[in-house]
Parts: structure tokens; C-alpha cells; sequence
């Protein structure tokens, strides 16, 4: 046996010896090369590991790169984990070469945010809407004290401003989310003029006066008493608001819009117009910018389908940037914006999972079966955060309402909303000429 495994030796030797120099050049460096990859293919995987460490999101998430702007949550827009047909999405985008395209997205949050039309959710450039929550919540120090239990925040401004609004029902008008955005936009405008079209019992008015009481407003409604059983409209006080309703009723679009501008008594570029009159939303948002007036908010921006009257159901700017129908609409609205938002609700539909209620017909309020697809993240998150929930539970005791909304009005007081939103328009020098 010894002698025939001496001999098998040899033959391998004497084999391998008979091999030509070329052949054995290759074979080191086919060795060579293995050792390369092996070497490579650890370093990447140690890499790996160490990244991970670092980040354990890594490799978990679909990531889309967003626009950098302030999160309700903790200051930034973040990329996020996409569901399965958003990622598929995604990957359709990039393989058709639209990786480009600007989105918004928030963690823990559906709905994506898209600039340009034909989505559910869209947006553009940068309105003070984006940063509800920053602006709601950061600290202000009060004049002549020094003690930190003096600070307060717009949120604890609003809530005495609308603890005490007029109406407390206000059946056929703003509740909590409508109010907040529009005195947050009357405290970031701060306008010189605010135009009111649709008063109903003044509630509105009240919210823009208590925001600013140095600016002035035109109060424009055709009815010198409001609907819904509301009792007694109130009125402001101030001699700085001119109330064109009842017998006084002159339309919006109807006022000496050209003659005020020349004798300087309004100024355009500081004139804020609030919508809230169910007319048809798109050509008045027209007929004001032909005027040179550069802030919108629309109160009833409801979605595709919904709407209280006819004119709701096919001419508010969600529609227009959704419907295949209005692309042409949408097209101009979207290139003659420099901003366009709507305003967070303070809190998701979720928060309404005990009220037993159905969702109203028309539209205008969540219910807590939303796929939140489009709409944008709320201000707060109690569902999911100890912290938020403190702050949701405060205003809801403040304002004497059940935060569980198991009742009909703390429900309809936190769940109304309607994707309320702020357009900033063009200027005259930016504006595209409308083709009719």
C-alpha cells in the first residue's frame, strides 16, 4: 500500500511539473482573482453590518429621497417606508426615468404629496401650512416676565380666542381645524385686507379679528341672517370691517376692485381672500388674481366626488389638480401658484374609532375607516405618541370636548375638516394668461 501511494505522489508531482509555465501563470491568477472577490465580498458585508448598526432602518425601507421641509413630528421631512404599491410605484417612476419628480412624504403617514397634478394630494413651493405645528407650538416669550411658566405658544392663544367664538356649535361653519388654519394665516400674512366671502353667524370673522385687529375686512354675505337655525350673526365691532351683506350685499368679484388699487386704498400683494361661500371656487380664485390678489385660502376644498352644493362638487382646487376632467383647469391653477397647501388636521382620523357615527354624504368630515391617501399628516400624533397625546387631551379639556369624540359634537368639532388649503398666486410679471 505504501509503495502505491508513493507511486500515485509521484505521478501528481511528475503531472504537475509537466505542466507549461503559461499554464501555470493562469492558474495563479485565476487563484488570485478569488482571493480578490472573496476579500471584496467580505469587506461589503462588514460594511453592511456596521451600517446597520448605526442605522437599523438600513435595508428595511424603500427609500425615497423628499424635498427638505419642517415635519410635524420632529422638524424634518423624512424619506419613509412606502406599502407595496407605493414602492412598485416608485420603482415604475424610476425605471421610466421620473426619478426627478418632487414628492412629500412623512413617516408613519400613507399619503404622498406630489408636485404636479393628477394626484390625490398635491402641493407646491413652500407655504406656512408646511409648518402648522413648528408655528402652533414653539415658545414665545411674553413681555416683562422672565420665568419660562410665562412663555406661550399661538396654541394657547388660539384656544382663548376660540373657547370664547360666538357661536359654540356653529352648525353650518368653522370648527376647530378650519379655525386654526385660518388664524394661522392671518398671523403669517398678516394682511392689510382680509375678504370674506360667506359670513353665516360671523364666527369666521370673529377668528380673523381676534387674529389681527389692525387689519381690515370686507364681510360679504347675500343673507343679512345666517341659515342652519344659527340665531343672531355676530358682528364686528371694529369700524375697520365693512359688512356688504343683507341689503349692502355686494358680490366679491363685483367690487370696485380697480378703483381701490388706484386710489391705493388696497393693497393686492397684502390682501388675503377666504372662501367660504360654496360658489364656484376655480373662477373666483381666477377673478381675484386678474385683480392682482396674491392670498387665497379656501375653506370647503373637497375631493374629488364630494360637495355640499353643486358648484362643490366640480371647481375647488383639489378637484382641478385630480380630475382627469379639469386637467386643463388644474394645469393653469398649478403654473400661475407659486404655493399651494392644505392644512394638517390637528389630529388623524383614527382618534374617531369610538364614535359610532356614519360619514356624512357631502363630504367635509374623517372618519376613523379613512385610508388617509389624501390627506396631509396630521399636526399631532396621539396614536402614537405619549407626548402628542398630552397636547391633544389639553385642548380637548380646554375647550370642554370628550378627546375620545364617543359624542356627536366633539366629533364633528375635531373630525370636520376639509382639506382647507392656502394658495399663494403669481404675480402680474409671473402670472400665465388663462387660454379660454
Amino acid at each position: 500500500i505504501k509503495q502505491n501511494i508513493t507511486m500515485n505522489s509521484n505521478i501528481n508531482l511528475n503531472s504537475r511539473r509537466g505542466q507549461s509555465s503559461p499554464q501555470r501563470q493562469q492558474g495563479r491568477q485565476a487563484a488570485q482573482s478569488w482571493r480578490t472577490v472573496i476579500f471584496l465580498f467580505c469587506a461589503f458585508c462588514t460594511g453592511i453590518l456596521y451600517e446597520r448598526a448605526l442605522n437599523p432602518c438600513l435595508l428595511d425601507d424603500f427609500i425615497v429621497q423628499t424635498k427638505t421641509a419642517k415635519d410635524k413630528n420632529n422638524g424634518n421631512l423624512r424619506s419613509n417606508s412606502l406599502p407595496q404599491k407605493q414602492s412598485a410605484a416608485a420603482a415604475a417612476l424610476s425605471s421610466s426615468g421620473l426619478q426627478d419628480q418632487k414628492m412629500r412624504q412623512w413617516d408613519n403617514w400613507p399619503a404622498i404629496a406630489y408636485e404636479e397634478v393628477q394626484h390625490a394630494l398635491v402641493t407646491k413651493g413652500d407655504s406656512f401650512f408646511n409648518q402648522a405645528r413648528e408655528l402652533y407650538y414653539q415658545k414665545t416669550q411674553q413681555p416683562n416676565n422672565d420665568s419660562d411658566k410665562q412663555q406661550q405658544t399661538l396654541m394657547d392663544e388660539f384656544l382663548k380666542v376660540y373657547k370664547n367664538r360666538p357661536d359654540q356649535t356653529n352648525l353650518c361653519g368653522i370648527r376647530i381645524n378650519h379655525a386654526l388654519a385660518l388664524f394661522l394665516a392671518v398671523k403669517q400674512i398678516n394682511p392689510t385686507l382680509v375678504v370674506e366671502s360667506g359670513v353665516n353667524a360671523g364666527v369666521s370673522t370673529y377668528i380673523i379679528r381676534a387674529a389681527s385687529p389692525t387689519t381690515k375686512i370686507f364681510a360679504i354675505d347675500p343673507l343679512a341672517k345666517p341659515i342652519c337655525g344659527q340665531g343672531k350673526r355676530w358682528v364686528d365691532p371694529s369700524d375697520l370691517t365693512t359688512n356688504y351683506w343683507g341689503g349692502n350685499f355686494t358680490d366679491l368679484l363685483d367690487l370696485d376692485w380697480k378703483g381701490m388699487i388706484a386710489k391705493k386704498e388696497v393693497d393686492p400683494a397684502s390682501t388675503l381672500v377666504f372662501l367660504d361661500d360654496h360658489l364656484h371656487t376655480y373662477n373666483r380664485i381666477a377673478g381675484v388674481r386678474k385683480f392682482g390678489l396674491r392670498h387665497v385660502v379656501v375653506e370647503d376644498n373637497y375631493k374629488l366626488g364630494e360637495g355640499a352644493t353643486p358648484f362643490d362638487k366640480k371647481s375647488t382646487p383639489k378637484q382641478m389638480f385630480h380630475g382627469e376632467k379639469w386637467k386643463k383647469e388644474g394645469d393653469w391653477l398649478f403654473d400661475n401658484t407659486v404655493a399651494y397647501a392644505e392644512f394638517p388636521p390637528l389630529v388623524p382620523p383614527i382618534m374617531a374609532a369610538a364614535f359610532k357615527g356614519k360619514r356624512k354624504e357631502a363630504g367635509g368630515f374623517m372618519v376613523a375607516a379613512d385610508d388617509n391617501k389624501d390627506i396631509v399628516h396630521p399636526m399631532l400624533r396621539p396614536d402614537l405618541n405619549e407626548d402628542d397625546m398630552k397636547l391633544y387631551t389639553h385642548v380637548a379639556d380646554t375647550l370642554g370636548y370628550d378627546a375620545a369624540l364617543v359624542d356627536n359634537e366633539s366629533y364633528m368639532q375635531f373630525m370636520n375638516y376639509n382639506q382647507i388649503c392656502h394658495l399663494e398666486l403669481k404675480s402680474d410679471e409671473e402670472k400665465t394668461t388663462i387660454d379660454n
